[in-house]
């Protein structure tokens, strides 16, 4: 008996509905959005080219014009320092274009002097430079052979800045051997004598006393000395600690007042001032 005839099976075709890939067509070169683009292309270079053109014109312009040369250039603020050193550190010439004056480099070429903490060049139109400088002012005398002076920030500055040298507090405690005119010291001894010195001297405390000066050799345990005033003795000698300054700084004020502004003692030695109770005569 033959076999059953097995029926074929019929390949399944698979149909991708709506799969037609459409393709844009370029708009040919004479059709009129091409001639649309083209118009709009060259309209943008036109006026780039006219701006640039006029650009050029302006820039020579400005900078040939003998209404913008330099005819004057005028210092602000210098004390210490002449007009004439300042200008001619600063390697602006009169007669060059206002335009051309490198006025940063003229106002990096300042900053570098010790005795300046800030400057600031800008241009006047049409012809005026002005140079306006913060001089750095001493604030003590560091203990040395060098006799250096130097600001709350620790820029150490030359004797030769103030005829009146000694007058400044007495800094001990701080190596000045490698240290020069210029450089900035970061010692800890330098920033607590300093942070202490500028709370005394912008405080209530400077009405009150004179600093004399500040040891910080130790430290753990920084000294004030002050000078002999209506509130101290000569020489009186007051243990700030190492940190805290501000409040310790309040307490002295505290006993100053008490002591001697109520009940008219002076004071020569206080204890300290980061205890709770300070013992003081």
């Amino acid at each position: 008996m033959a076999p059953p005839k097995r029926k074929k099976k019929r390949p399944v075709k698979l149909f991708v509905a709506n799969a037609r890939v459409l393709s844009r067509k370029r708009p040919s070169a004479g059709s009129k959005f091409a001639r649309q683009r083209a118009v709009r292309l060259a309209l943008v270079l036109t006026i780039l080219g006219a701006c640039g053109f006029g650009g050029f014109e302006a820039g020579r312009y400005l900078l040939t014009d003998p209404r913008y040369a330099v005819r004057h250039i005028t210092v602000h603020g210098n004390v210490k320092l002449s007009n004439e050193k300042i200008v001619n550190i600063s390697a602006l010439r009169e007669g060059e274009n206002i335009f051309r004056a490198r006025i940063h480099r003229a106002g990096n070429r300042l900053s570098e002097l010790p005795l300046i903490e800030h400057v600031s060049v800008s241009r006047i139109m049409p012809d005026m430079i002005t140079i306006d400088v913060v001089e750095r002012r001493p604030r003590a005398r560091l203990s040395g052979r060098k006799k250096l002076l130097a600001d709350y920030s620790g820029v150490v500055l030359p004797r030769s800045c103030d005829n009146d040298w000694k007058k400044f507090p007495l800094i001990v405690g701080v190596e000045t051997a490698d240290l020069s005119v210029g450089d900035r010291c970061s010692q800890p001894a330098m920033t607590k004598a300093m942070r202490v010195l500028e709370l005394c001297q912008s405080s209530q405390l400077s009405d009150m006393v004179e600093v004399d000066g500040i040891d910080s050799s130790r430290p753990d345990d920084l000294r004030l000395y002050l000078k002999r005033g209506e509130y101290t003795k000569d020489a009186c000698e007051v243990r700030v600690g190492a940190k805290g300054f501000g409040q310790s700084l309040a307490k002295l004020a505290a006993i100053l007042k008490l002591e001697a502004g109520k009940r008219g003692r002076k004071i020569g030695w206080v204890g300290d001032l980061t205890l709770e109770r300070v013992p003081f005569h």
